[in-house]
């Protein structure tokens, strides 16, 4: 009888610390539950805010896609201007590069829309389908930078034009040019011109401004060579290379940009011609076209700012996109259609202003 009792207060033992074991671990692991949980929802709405945050930052300076006709040194220079802008800023940028097809910009145009870009910044390929990118563009606002789409296509702080004046560029190489050849006492020249792509505003502009601004100066020009070189640095020095194979006598050498004058001077030593001998003139002053008039072979060529551009073009749609004017950018119009950056003549007397 005293064995037995001896068994079940045994037993009765293991059973009560048996219980107690189990109610010691089943304690632990709710803790351990609910601290795993704690720590799984803390994780969670702590990436929530800053996902929150990210979104904020976005939306408040906009999203907006930069579609460009191509990349040559200018307008690289411009993409690169404008993208720290938009850094500094809180501007979400987004650039795509058309390769001078009117199909790949469209496209870019309608990226824009279907992924609900905030507006556009168009470098047009080509200025004669204006109207169709502001029609692709649905009720997106569009800001045209470097090439206008002209007038009869902005509206006041929706379709706006950021650039310079391209009657002024030529005007100024028009002036150089008189002033050089009258102080040689000449009135009459011969001259080759090379052209920028056809049909677009600036080469219209650029071409019909030197032209005109000569003829008002008293200079009787013989265009012994005029053709396009397309902007393109490698086919003006095949071009003039050409030219000079047909033994025609030339005074000056204009070109509607730096890069065709740079190939220009390319040809010309590689022909055993010196170009310190015929100014030759371009357009934009490109860093390149600097470091050639500091050293004498271009003569003359006209500022044209890329960075400024590239710049205000962000600054203008940033504005829009905020509800507000463009009046408030310097160098807008009137009638809030136009950002004018001003071009400024460069020779060897100022070059070093503008070299980086």
């Amino acid at each position: 009888m005293k064995n037995i009792k001896k068994f079940f207060v045994l037993g009765l033992s293991l059973i009560m610390v048996s219980t107690f074991a189990f109610g010691c671990g089943q304690k632990d692991n709710t803790d351990t539950k609910e601290d795993t949980k704690k720590e799984e929802t803390t994780d969670d709405t702590t990436q929530t805010k800053e996902d929150d945050a990210t979104g904020d930052k976005a939306k408040a300076g906009g999203k907006i896609l930069f579609t460009m006709s191509s990349r040559d040194q200018f307008l690289t220079s411009m993409e690169t201007a404008a993208t720290k802008y938009a850094d500094e800023n809180g501007v979400e940028l987004v650039v795509m590069d058309s390769e001078d097809d009117i199909t790949k910009q469209l496209s870019h145009i309608q990226t824009a829309v279907t992924d609900d870009y905030d507006a556009i910044i168009c470098n047009l390929v080509n200025t004669d389908n204006s109207a169709e990118i502001i029609s692709s563009a649905g009720d997106l606002p569009v800001v045209f930078v470097n090439r206008s789409p002209g007038e009869a296509n902005l509206k006041a702080d929706k379709y706006v034009y950021v650039g310079s004046n391209e009657s002024d560029s030529g005007k100024f190489q028009a002036e150089y040019l008189a002033k050089y050849f009258k102080d040689q006492g000449k009135t009459e020249i011969n001259a080759v011109l090379l052209q920028g792509v056809l049909g677009l505003e600036n080469v219209i502009k650029r071409t019909d401004s030197v032209k005109k601004g000569l003829e008002e100066a008293g200079i009787k020009v013989n265009y012994v060579f005029e053709d396009t070189a397309k902007w393109d640095r490698a086919t003006a020095q095949e071009m003039f290379i050409q030219f000079l194979g047909t033994g025609k006598q030339y005074d000056a050498v204009i070109c509607n940009n730096d890069e065709m004058a740079l190939g220009v001077i390319e040809a010309m030593e590689m022909q055993g011609v010196d170009p310190t001998k015929v100014p030759v003139v371009g357009i934009d002053a490109t860093a390149v076209g600097c470091e050639a008039i500091q050293a004498g072979k271009m003569a003359f060529s006209v500022y044209q700012s890329a960075a400024g551009q590239g710049e205000g073009a962000v600054k203008a749609a940033q504005a829009i996109v905020g509800g507000e004017s463009i009046s408030t950018i310097e160098g807008a119009n009137d009638d809030k259609t136009i950002v004018w950056i001003p071009f400024e003549p460069v020779d060897k007397s100022n070059v070093e202003k503008y070299m980086k």
